[in-house]
């Protein structure tokens, strides 16, 4: 089948044609798709049979797999290798409503099971975050949700006013990494209860993404105060950048969504995308298995 891109027609996302993931992936192959990847941030595949093996076949043809940072804190808090929250294999996580009992539910201890999922860029929590993420459907509920939606980066950066712009150059934040992005409380951490508490890594506010040399916003992921913060600045100044920056971050004219179908995968950039997700139903199993792709370190602007 001929390959081809179909654009989303919104601010990002492209669907991608005649590519069979589970394949070995040749040298034209992973060309065409690293260069839909630049221009579209987003990439969509449907009707694809993929095992946690070629998931990490992919990862490995754009750069690598990384193990995602939460998988050292259910291990430390004495979660087992191949059981329902972490995988036998190091660079595969569970994006699941799930319990250890193999149910779906609302709330499980293990993650954030069906609920509604913050704005975030996937593990900015960790000093060498991943530059991409590939996220491959088993099961999804029928009726719906549990929709991602992911917003620009570049384009949030390039409608900022000029005197923000300038107010933003060189700033840093430090990353909270004591709450998954439902808002729960990470085994064997504790809410923080002042800036003080937060030990995750410092990035730039801005950074260079190192194939297109364009700048994008990389705001992480935030919480209720105390959490992540401004370094430069003290707790109201942070607070209310913050503010100002996730609601021309996360606008609706930077937006693309996809409704998930099982057997789907979506492979995203996390140098100049942030995404978040729709509540799911809790009475019908969601089931995803994802890949990182090692990142680089962060270039700032």
């Amino acid at each position: 089948m001929e390959r081809k891109i179909k654009p989303s027609g919104k601010a990002l996302g492209a669907e991608i044609v005649g590519v069979d993931l589970a394949a070995p992936l040749t040298g034209d192959i992973v060309e065409f798709l690293k260069s839909a990847w630049r221009d579209h941030l987003v990439l969509l595949f449907r009707n694809q049979v993929l095992a946690d093996e070629d998931l990490l076949a992919v990862a490995a043809a754009l750069g690598g797999a990384q193990a995602t940072g939460s998988r050292q804190y259910f291990i430390d808090a004495g979660y087992k290798t191949g059981t329902a929250r972490v995988n036998r294999l190091p660079g595969i996580s569970y994006i699941s409503n799930l319990g250890e009992d193999g149910k779906p539910r609302e709330n499980i201890r293990e993650g954030s099971g069906s609920k509604k999922l913050f704005w975030h860029t996937d593990n900015s929590y960790v000093e060498n975050p991943p530059k991409g993420s590939l996220l491959y459907s088993i099961q999804v509920p029928v009726n719906g949700g549990g929709e991602t939606v992911f917003a620009n980066q570049y384009d949030a950066y390039d409608n900022l006013p000029r005197d923000l712009k300038d107010r933003v150059a060189g700033l840093h934040i430090r990353h909270d990494s004591s709450r998954n992005t439902s808002g729960g409380v990470r085994p064997t951490q504790t809410l923080p209860a002042s800036r003080d508490d937060i030990t995750g890594p410092v990035h730039p506010l801005v950074r260079v993404h190192p194939e297109t040399g364009r700048k994008a916003l990389y705001l992480g992921r935030r919480y209720a105060s105390p959490s992540s913060y401004v370094v430069e600045l003290d707790d109201v100044q942070s607070e209310e950048l913050l503010d100002t920056l996730w609601a021309l971050a996360t606008a609706p004219v930077l937006r693309w969504s996809h409704a998930w179908q099982p057997n789907e995968a979506l492979l995203w950039d996390n140098r100049c995308t942030m995404h978040s997700r729709t509540a799911a139903d809790p009475t019908q199993p969601r089931e995803l298995h994802r890949t990182l792709v090692k990142g680089e370190a962060i270039i700032a602007a």
